[in-house]
């Protein structure tokens, strides 16, 4: 069992450490999550603390990849990103629903779900969900730790290309200014040498 771990945990960083492109992460980590685990529903959301809003980044559900736009933060997401830590919820019963104020916006009601935050840099900017239509109690323990170890994984590697895009458009920034300002110093040369109006 460790040593599978261990592989898919090799397998996913070896692909991030080669991804910089943002919404390439989402989708291979997505991917990989679908080929490991025992899960009809798998969804990645970012969390835009200022809006206080959630996205799909990925999104599948028994086939279906639509991707949901922005919405409120709320049910059980709401929970994770607040608390900071992972649930799982073996039973999801009308109660659960009502505790955490959780509706089903598109697709079947789950039967047992797992959610992860995404943290980089302290901050929590997203939430990894597994879901089982079919079955309760579906995630064990060993299921629950790889998944918080691809997350803390999938988040280094969003904090690294976001980082690495903030530097490339700064660099243009800073080429753009280089280009003008030689436009400038040449036409202020023109202007010293030219006495005629």
């Amino acid at each position: 069992q460790r040593t599978a771990e261990l592989a898919v945990i090799n397998s996913v960083q070896d692909g991030l450490a080669k991804e910089m492109d943002i919404q390439g992460i989402y989708d291979l980590v997505g991917e990989k999550i679908r080929n490991i685990f025992q899960a009809q529903v798998i969804d990645i959301v970012t969390y835009d603390k200022k809006n206080n809003l959630i996205e799909d980044r990925y999104s599948f559900e028994k086939g279906d990849r639509s991707l949901l736009g922005p919405r409120p933060l709320k049910g059980i997401r709401k929970h994770v990103i607040e608390s900071g830590s992972t649930i799982v919820i073996n039973s999801i019963t009308d109660e659960i629903l009502l505790k955490y104020d959780q509706t089903v916006l598109s697709g079947e009601k789950t039967k047992s779900v797992v959610m992860v935050p995404m943290i980089a840099g302290g901050e929590i900017n997203g939430v990894i969900s597994l879901q089982n239509l079919d079955q309760e109690n579906a995630f064990p323990e060993s299921d629950v730790k790889l998944l918080n170890t691809l997350a803390n994984s999938m988040s280094v590697a969003l904090e690294n290309a976001r980082l690495f895009d903030e530097t490339t458009r700064l660099l243009k920034e800073t080429e753009q200014r280089t280009a003008e300002l030689a436009v400038i110093n040449s036409v202020q040369g023109g202007l010293a040498k030219e006495l005629e109006i």
